[in-house]
Order: structure tokens, then sequence, then C-alpha cells
């Protein structure tokens, strides 16, 4: 780490250092790279209208763009050709509990566009064997990382100055070791996304049995900003004001491949199993970290971590499996249930338990409602050690506590057209930490999500 003019007994402490904290770097960089994982791939409810509106719940309903995400044997109930495109806005409002700031963000995007072909089996008469074989080629965008947050705590946490001490980089005075001497504030600022871009293929059996299989590249950026402040009205009862800023950057760019596959069954006229899987991602993810640490101390004016750029060649994103069982309710319409999981490594995996209901009141209009639950992605938080070296200056690191989503769609299908709209609340809960040894700073976010998709269909 480069240091100013100022610090050069500074530099002298930390050479001797450099040996000890090296034993320790390495684990220090797998709970970074766990941190960095989690987040890339937390995923959210979002995609078609009917979809949305459905809470996801659409594994074993299929002929959705986006249920075939899920499980793509779902393709095979297709019986036409159709082109989709679809249009989201969302409104996030992030908050600390208790807090005084509320900060929020807007975004307009393209969730989701496919082009799905059904090729009929004209060779196959009575019901019985191959009826149609089906592709889809579509691009989803799985998250959407748009979102600001600020909290602040007013006294009572261990400074970042005991933490810098403890590693060797001491700031020569006292007051960092005073957990009552000092109020913090923390603000972040996201963006990014996860978009897929997928090909699909899918056989229809006898109108009971549908199997699938697909590739899918995923493509990752995603950039945070941050500045966390330290704030120390007294050291030894003197009247100069001391602080710590510390200023950091991460940028994440990445491209990775998983398979999928998937089974539907029809047993009886008014029921449907599905069962899809999707393989680990498997990709490359580059990280660039830079920072800036200054300090109004005797011994620190200002400290520059350097611009470090390095490529994870063994990325990997979780395993997900999708279980679902819906029911045919006659003229009425249909109801769903569904558990989905995805499993990233020990003691980190996020259970969904989601619940759909579609209502036909006439001919060509349908009416969805849908409920979603996600546990954490980890039953125990994970505390994220801070960079011994500190040249990866981001001492941050969050835990989603869980994720809830109501939602409402309305559509209209007509011989050649398909309008649909849904509008979708999420709320979450996390616990976010300003650095290993702080206490969690409690955050609410409240999101507004309306879609509109629009359809072309020929039989």
């Amino acid at each position: 780490m480069r240091k100013s003019n100022n610090d050069s007994a500074l530099t002298t402490k930390w050479s001797h250092r450099r040996f000890i904290v090296g034993l320790t770097a390495l684990a220090v960089s797998l709970a970074l790279q766990a941190q960095d994982y989690a987040r890339l791939g937390e995923r959210t409810i979002m995609g078609t209208a009917r979809y949305v509106g459905m809470g996801g719940a659409m594994t074993a309903i299929g002929a959705d763009p986006s249920a075939v995400h899920d499980n793509p044997a779902g393709l095979g109930l297709y019986q036409r050709m159709e082109v989709l495109v679809g249009f989201d806005e969302m409104l996030d409002y992030t908050h600390q509990v208790n807090g005084v700031e509320t900060s929020h963000k807007r975004l307009f995007t393209l969730p989701h566009a496919s082009w799905v072909l059904s090729i009929p089996n004209y060779h196959i008469s009575g019901g019985k064997g191959i009826e149609y074989n089906n592709i889809m080629f579509s691009y989803h965008r799985l998250q959407s990382f748009t979102r600001e947050m600020y909290a602040v705590a007013p006294n009572g946490d261990v400074s970042l100055g005991a933490l810098l001490a403890d590693a060797g980089l001491d700031l020569g005075i006292g007051y960092c070791k005073d957990p009552y001497s000092m109020e913090n504030a923390l603000r972040l600022n996201e963006s990014g996304y996860v978009g897929e871009y997928a090909f699909d293929w899918s056989m229809n059996i006898s109108h009971q049995w549908y199997v699938g299989a697909g590739i899918h590249i995923q493509s990752y950026a995603m950039s945070a900003d941050a500045t966390y402040a330290e704030d120390h009205a007294r050291v030894n009862k003197s009247k100069q004001f001391y602080y710590i800023d510390n200023a950091t950057s991460v940028i994440y760019n990445g491209v990775g491949c998983n398979l999928s596959a998937g089974v539907l069954y029809r047993p009886l006229w008014w029921l449907r199993i599905g069962f899809g899987l999707q393989t680990p991602t498997l990709g490359s993810l580059t990280t660039s970290t830079s920072g800036t640490l200054t300090a109004m101390t005797d011994s620190l004016a200002e400290s520059y971590a350097p611009d470090l750029s390095g490529a994870d060649r063994d990325f990997h994103m979780p395993l997900h499996t999708s279980t679902s069982v819906a029911f045919h309710l006659g003229h009425l319409g249909l109801l769903a249930l569904q558990h989905d999981y995805l499993y990233s490594y020990k003691d980190a995996a996020v259970h969904s338990l989601r619940a759909g209901l579609e209502i036909v009141p006439v001919e060509g209009l349908y009416i969805n409602l849908g409920y979603a639950y996600e546990s954490p992605f980890r039953k125990a938080e994970l505390v994220v050690p801070m960079d011994p070296t500190f040249d990866r200056q981001d001492t941050y690191f969050q835990c989603l506590r869980s994720s809830q989503y109501a939602s409402a769609g309305i559509g209209y299908r007509g011989t050649h057209i398909m309008v649909q709209a849904a509008y979708q609340y999420r709320w979450q809960q996390i616990n976010w930490w300003a650095h290993e040894a702080a206490k969690p700073y409690d955050m609410r976010t409240d999101t507004h999500r309306i879609v509109l998709t629009l359809g072309w269909h020929r039989n």
C-alpha cells in the first residue's frame, strides 16, 4: 500500500508485520470471495408480467419464457410460435430502522425478450408419442443492483482505527480504542445487473410427459462505491477534532455458463408436477478495487490503497433446483405451490417458498396473485474480517435476513395479441456492518415493481 510523505514512520511499522499478516491473508481472501459470490448470487423474482404476478410459482405450469428459466420442460406446452418483450419499472426505498434518512433509486429495464418456435410432429397420430419439439431463444435479467444505503451509529462502536492498529497500521493515537468517543456513518451506492442469454429445447410426449434442457450464458456487471466516516469529538478531553474517512470502490465484471434440465408430468388432467435443475454457473470474474483512507492524526494525512485487479478463473454461482405442483381448477384457473433451492457451499443456501393463483373470469382474461418467502443465504451470518494488508479497503459487508414478495397481475390473450401487466411489492430485512468489529445497522428495503409484457403469437 502506498503511503504519503507524512507516513514514513508508519510504513516502517507496517513492513515488519508483512510476514505475520500474510499467514491470515488466505482466510481473509476466502471470506471476501464468499461475500462477493453471495451478493452476485442473489436472485429476485422478475421476468414476464404473468411470472411476476404468480410470485414465480410456475415450474409446474410452464408455457412462459420466465417459467422456462426455472424448468425448461415447461417449453413443451407451447403449441404455437410466440414473441414476447417486457418492460420493468422499479422504485427502491432503503432506510435504517429508527434512522433519519431514506434513500431511493429508480430503474427502468428490459427484463426479458424471447422467441419460441413450436414444431409439431405431423407423423404422429392419435395423441401418442412425440407431439412437439420446441426451442426458445431468450434474454432474462436475473438481478438488478440499483440501491443506495445510508446508516449512522451515534456511539458505542469500535473504531476502524483499532482494527488497523491490530493489523500493524497504527494511526498513532489512542482515541481509536475508545468505543464511546465517536459516531460513524456509512453510505453505499450500488449499480449493475446479472443477465442471462439462453437457448432451451423441450419435447412434448403424448401431452403427458414434457422433458427439456438448456444452455445459458450469464454476464455480471456491478459497481459499489462506499464512504465510511468516523467523527471523534475529543482525544483525552482535548478540544481538537479528529476523524477517519475511508472511501472505497469495487467493480465486478464476469461471464459464466450453466446447463439446465427439467421434467413436467401430467398424471391426471387436473394435476401437474414439475422439477427443474440448473447446474452451478462456472466462469471467470474480475474484481477491481481501490480506496483512500484519510485521517486527522499526527501520523497519517492520507493513504491510498493501490488499484488492484484480479481474475478468479474458478468463479462459480449456486446450484438451483425448483420443485412444484399445480392444480387445474377447471374453467376457474390454476393454483401452484413451489419450493426453490439455491445451494452454494456449506451453510450457504436459500430456500424459497412460492404460491401462485391464476383466475380466468372470462375466456382470454387472466388475473394472477402471488406470494413468496426467501430464507437468509446462510444460517449463521457471515462475518468478513478486514483484509490484513488493507490493500482491499472495502471493510463493509451485509447479510440478507429475509425477503418477501406479494404480487398481482392481469392479462389478456387474444388470437394473436397478448398484453400482461403486474405489480410486485418486495420487502427485505438486512444486517449491514461497517467492519467486522462494528455493530450491524438494521436496514429495511421496500421495492415497488411494475411489469408490462407485450406479445404476438401465431398458431
